[in-house]
């Protein structure tokens, strides 16, 4: 009778420990009432449940993917309605998968599943790619939280999926002795742990046991990091309420946040575990989309987004459509218009629009002003904008005079007119000097230089050009302008030229730019609509550093380029406006006479 005593509690006892996962509390119990957004999907004899963002849900923009995982016992509208990751960010769409039995294969081939031979990696595979066929995903944005059981799941998606996961994240688990021990982490990632340092059924301290053994999470997350390549010493973090383990290199975050006291629980006191992954995801995403930022799926078949950055939308009106064109350093992206955009937005709709490889619109083999053609009017009518006015800076009235004159373009019809701000001059000896140094060494050297960046090796330099721009952008902005200028942005989108994919793109543009020069010189500039030009005198800058033998090309290049933007402007019905002693950058340093040509094109 002892014997059967013993045996009978020793099998209640690795009961519990399996199915501790189950571990409902006043935090993860059901509600009986099923979210309006959430919809059951059957997928092979299996499935999952959806949900869109609870607000602003748009079928024509892209997002990203996130995965949750339920624990042992429960369901897939169980966690939806313990986690409900839709209603903490506009960003995500959000999948609750649900298990085939009570629990998921976790990778210890100890359980129910393994048994059975559930291939939970296929299904997570197979869900993914109904997902990505029916909704518009981001490219490289796909992440990963389990609580509990499904915790020790997403390990082993880690550990043996063939996905690649920007981030994975697990609640309430430890990891498993079995699975720890044969971790070999192909698609490196970033990674979050987050666990109640009195957690009863899964213990933080782990347990040890014959057919299910825990090692402690303080193992398991130094074990993780280094399967992620992370060879760095911790990092340890501390409050009155919370441990911070953290791991992390140049490339990836792992981190452990031990809750002191919390038990086996979704819901700590002072700690949202909601917010506070959707904040992880949010800070290790290669596409960082502020309040303002969407991207829009332009190209189903290709799967290319375009990033617009939309502001104002409060008012009536033509929308003001902004264009970026390059620097004296060939950078080209919406971080130039980190003041002009909420001084415009006062008053206007305005969106500022990415071309491919430039801030978080897909990137593009052969990246080119002419190339993006195209997927401007696509934008274009995606943004539904009924009255435009087109405001390019520099080199950005190329897209915007070939986008015009494009017989394929199809919302030319609701342009109202253009200001061009130092625009790239359209006229053979202006063009000679565009495509002189450095364009036609990029051509030369061609794809040498791209392995060489690929490589890594102009990271350095161009971090020097970035910390020098923005001394550079500080100095232009007029006092009164200051409190206005939306630093995080700025620093958001240009520190991302440190990517070595941007840095190939804004090569590759340098090199294409020689093309898109020969495109549209001489070009005839359609009347039709009124361009008013803002003529900045930087040139005069040039041309009194400039070595003798230059100079003459160089003042030409001024006199010409002024001629032919008076030229325009009177042509078109625009106006001409002259800047003197204004620096190229006149987005930062002249936003008013700006503002002004903005003003007077939409009053005509």
């Amino acid at each position: 009778m002892r014997v059967y005593l013993y045996l009978l509690l020793k099998i209640m006892a690795v009961t519990l420990l399996l199915m501790g996962c189950n571990g409902t509390n006043k935090d993860s119990k059901l509600t009986g009432t099923e979210p309006s957004n959430l919809t059951k999907i059957n997928l092979n004899n299996r499935s999952y449940y959806i949900a869109m963002p609870s607000n602003n849900f748009d079928a024509k923009k892209s997002y990203k993917l996130l995965l949750a995982f339920h624990g042992s016992g429960q369901g897939a509208k169980n966690m939806q309605s313990m986690a409900a990751f839709e209603s903490a960010s506009e960003n995500y769409i959000v999948v609750y998968p649900q298990s085939k039995v009570e629990e998921w294969n976790e990778g210890c081939d100890c359980n129910k599943p393994h048994r059975l031979g559930i291939n939970d990696l296929a299904f997570v595979e197979n869900v993914v790619d109904d997902v990505k066929a029916k909704y518009n995903i981001i490219d490289g944005e796909l992440f990963a939280v389990g609580f509990s059981q499904g915790g020790l799941f997403t390990q082993n998606l880690m550990c043996n999926s063939s996905l690649k996961f920007a981030a994975i994240a697990s609640v309430a688990s430890p990891m498993s002795e079995q699975l720890s021990q044969r971790c070999e982490i192909v698609n490196h990632t970033n990674y979050m742990m987050v666990h109640g340092t009195n957690d009863q059924s899964l213990p933080f301290e782990g347990r040890a046991y014959s057919n299910f053994g825990l090692i402690p999470s303080t193992l398991a997350i130094e074990l993780i990091a280094k399967a992620n390549g992370i060879d760095a010493d911790v990092q340890l973090q501390k409050n009155q309420t919370v441990a911070k383990y953290l791991f992390k290199n140049e490339t990836y975050i792992n981190q452990l946040v031990a809750i002191e006291g919390g038990g086996h629980s979704w819901v700590f006191n002072d700690f949202s575990t909601t917010n506070e992954v959707v904040s992880f995801f949010d800070t290790v995403s290669r596409t960082k989309l502020d309040t303002y930022s969407k991207l829009y799926r332009i190209d189903q078949q290709q799967k290319k987004d375009v990033h617009v950055r939309s502001m104002g939308l409060e008012h009536s009106g033509p929308a003001i459509i902004l264009l970026s064109g390059f620097n004296k350093n060939f950078h080209s992206d919406s971080a130039w218009f980190s003041l002009l955009q909420p001084l415009i937005a006062k008053t206007h709709r305005v969106h500022v629009i990415e071309r491919f490889g430039n801030g978080f619109s897909s990137s593009a083999e052969q990246p080119s002003y002419t190339s993006f053609v195209p997927a401007l009017d696509k934008t274009l009518g995606l943004l539904n904008e009924k009255e435009l006015i087109i405001v390019s800076f520099a080199s950005a009235n190329i897209l915007a005079h070939l986008w015009q004159n494009s017989p394929d373009s199809q919302f030319v019809t609701g342009l109202n007119g253009m200001v061009w701000i130092d625009p790239d001059i359209l006229l053979p000896h202006s063009i000679s000097l565009y495509q002189d140094w450095p364009v036609y060494w990029f051509r030369d050297t061609g794809d040498a230089l791209i392995t060489h960046i690929e490589e890594g090796n102009w990271t350095q330099r161009t971090r020097d050009k970035l910390t020098d721009e923005r001394t550079t952008v500080e100095t232009l902005i007029p006092s009164q302008y200051k409190a206005e200028m939306d630093w995080l942005y700025f620093d958001l989108i240009s520190q991302s030229r440190t990517q070595i994919d941007k840095q190939v793109t804004r090569a590759r543009e340098i090199m294409n730019y020689h093309d898109d020069l020969n495109r549209v010189i001489s070009a005839d500039i359609a009347k039709s609509t009124p361009i008013s030009v803002i003529d900045t005198d930087f040139e005069s800058y040039d041309i009194k550093n400039a070595e003798p033998g230059y100079i003459d090309d160089l003042v030409l290049w001024q006199q010409e380029g002024s001629l032919w933007s008076q030229q325009i402007s009177e042509q078109s019905g625009g106006q001409y406006i002259p800047l003197s002693n204004s620096d190229h950058m006149a987005v930062f340093q002249r936003p008013d006479d700006i503002l002004k040509a903005i003003k007077n094109i939409k009053s005509k």
